[in-house]
Parts: C-alpha cells; structure tokens; sequence
C-alpha cells in the first residue's frame, strides 16, 4: 500500500481515538496522579519556602527542587498509567488493576528517560560529524566544490533528523513502551534503522498526528464550553445571592478569580479559584485521553497494526476450529478358531413353541400366543 493510503486509513483511524474519552479507569488514573503531583509540590514548596524565610535559602531551594521532581515523577506515572490502560482497550486486552497499571506506568519512565538519552547522544554525534565535513569544505578550490555536495545533502539529514526526533520518536515512543517493546526495539520500529533516511516512511504519522491534533483541538474546545458555560450561568446565580461583587464586572472577574470580592469575603475567591482549578483538570483531561489514545493507534499503524511483545490482541471473529483428525481404524479381532469337529454355539439362540411355532424367550414357561406350556431347555 502506498504512503497516501497509509496516511488517509491512518487518518480515518485517528477519529475513533475519541472514544477514549468514555474510558473512566483511564481517565481516573490520570486524574488521581495529577491531584497528588500537585499536593506533592505544594507540600515541597511550602516547606522551601519557610525554610528560605528562614534563612536556609539553599536548602529551602533544594526542598523545591525535589518537590517539581517528585510531581513531574507522580503526574508522569499517572500519564503513563493512563496510556497503557488505552492501549490495552485498544487491543482488546483485559485491563491492568489499578496497581499494576501506575506500576507499568511508573516503569516505563526510565525507558522514556533512555530513548531520549539515545536522542540526544544521536544529535550531538550528528553535529560532531557535519562540524568534521564543514572543516575540511575550508580547503581552498576543494572546498566550494565539496560544500556543494555536503550542503543539501546535510540538510536534507538534518531535516529528517529532526522531524524523526519531534513527529516519530518523542509521541509514539511511550505507546512503543506500552506495548511491551524494549528501548532498542521501539527506536528500531520507528525509524531509527537501516531505512532511517526514507522521506516516504515520515509521511503518514506526520499527516495521522496533524489530524490528530485537531480532533484534540475541537474535543478541548467542547469540553471547555460545556462545562465553563455551565460555570457562567452558576457563577453569576451565586455572585447574586451570596451577595459578593457590586455588579456584572464583578460577577465575571469573581468567577475567573481576578478579584472583585467585595465585603471581605475572600473565602468565595478561594473557593471559586478552587472550583475553576477543578472545572479546568476535568475539561483538559478530556483532550488527553483522545491525544494519548490517538498516539497508540498511530503507532499501531506504523507498527503494521500487529500486537506487540505485550501478548496478542484478542480476536474480532471468532475463530475457525482446527478440523478433527479422522479417528484412528482398528483391524477387527480375528475369530477364535473353532476346533475341528465341534459346534459353534449360536450367538442370538432362539426358542419356538412347538404348537403354533411362534418365537419365545428362553426363560417362557407358557407360549404367548396360544398358552400352550413350553418345554424348558429347549
């Protein structure tokens, strides 16, 4: 199949990704993580910065430091969880528990951490090698004429590079990894090979994540209407009864948090900045779970679309039984042979009357059709 048909199928496929958003343990994994990265910041940065009132500005600055760490570490394990919980609805696989899936999700960053080590190492031994090739096109006469050669050809291997590492690598390693690939497995099935120079092979991911992009786009954009609409219409009922804000101003910039709090009342300011924190997590959640659902089925059809080292997809038909060996044919058992000047005894002997010569069973004292007696062993 060529590469327009790949990116127009990969495409199609990229619309079903919003079924992702129906995935509640997906979403609730993320969620979860994203709650306590945040408590784990605050916590860290509350004590950083008593710490610095203090005086113990290196230490309170290190306390802040650990703190965005440990978030960035929960908040990526809750990503992680997430896409793997998608990945696996994708293939039709049964769901991970909650604790296996933050455990796969928790063990997948450092394979995230060793793909971009591989990134960044390839980069600067790509800079190393065209910085060699620019020193020698210094020599006289020699060098216009090799710089002619090495200028497009460079750049045309930067550029593929470079969307290699933005549009291939970075999005689709985390669903190579979900999947069950290794590190050298997953660069492999991306492009980092022997066909690594292929233009051809860059095109239908790029067209499949620009669509992907905007179906993200247009599911934020409902999202965020549907439940900042709804926080309008509530915001400015409540600023009315409540009583806080002098006006319509008021009412809207109280409902955004940007003050108009009349009377004091700043607990209403807290707990409407809390309230747009919360609509804001859920209304942006929604968009993820599409983006991060829209990455595995992309990979899937870079992938050629088979399950990965993770275990096979379950079927979509049922599957057509093996037909059934032919049972095995025994020879019949010869007869015993009968010695000579005997009588084979009769296998089904049967008795007649003697009076009207119909058949009787042997043990029959009487005939059943004229009551004479019958004579016994006979």
């Amino acid at each position: 199949m060529s590469s327009s048909q790949d990116a127009i199928r990969g495409s199609l496929v990229v619309f079903e990704a919003v079924d992702a958003a129906r995935n509640t343990r997906a979403f609730g994994l993320f969620l979860g993580c994203a709650i306590c990265a945040l408590i784990v910041a605050g916590l860290f940065a509350g004590i950083g910065a008593t710490l610095a009132g203090n005086g113990a500005f290196a230490i309170g600055g290190l306390f802040t430091f650990i703190g965005v760490v440990a978030a960035l570490i929960v908040a990526g394990t809750g990503v992680s969880a997430a896409g793997k919980t998608l990945m696996d609805q994708i293939q039709q696989r049964a769901p991970l528990t909650i604790r296996d899936a933050l455990v796969t999700g928790l063990m997948t960053l450092p394979k995230l951490l060793g793909v971009f080590l591989i990134e960044i190492a390839i980069f600067i031994g790509f800079m190393i090698a065209l910085a060699i090739v620019l020193f020698i096109c210094k020599i006289p006469f020699l060098g216009p004429l090799l710089y002619v050669v090495v200028y497009p050809v460079a750049s045309v291997i930067a550029g593929i590079v470079w969307f290699t590492f933005v549009f291939i690598v970075n999005p689709l390693a985390a669903p190579a990894l979900w999947e069950g690939y290794g590190v050298r497995q997953a660069l492999g099935v991306l492009g980092l090979n022997r066909g690594a120079l292929n233009i051809g092979r860059l095109l239908p991911p790029i067209v499949q994540q620009m669509v992907l992009l905007l179906v993200v786009g247009v599911v934020g954009f409902i999202a965020s209407a549907i439940l900042f609409s709804g926080s309008a219409f509530v915001a400015m009922l409540g600023s009315g009864i409540i009583g806080f804000g002098g006006g319509m101003l008021s009412m809207f910039s109280g409902m955004a948090g940007l003050g108009g709090m009349g009377g004091g009342l700043n607990g209403y300011m807290l707990a409407t900045m809390i309230g747009v924190g919360i609509l804001a997590a859920l209304a942006y959640t929604f968009p993820l779970m599409v983006y991060l659902a829209g990455t595995c089925r992309i990979f899937l059809n870079l992938a050629g679309g088979y399950a990965g080292p993770s275990g096979p997809a379950l079927a979509d038909e049922p599957s057509t039984p093996a037909p059934l060996a032919p049972a095995p044919r025994f020879p019949a058992a010869p007869l015993a042979a009968t010695p000579q000047g005997a009588t084979a005894p009769a296998a089904d002997a049967t008795h007649e009357c003697p009076h009207c010569g119909m058949p009787a069973e042997p043990d029959d004292a009487f005939c059943g059709e004229c009551g004479a007696d019958l004579p016994r062993g006979v």
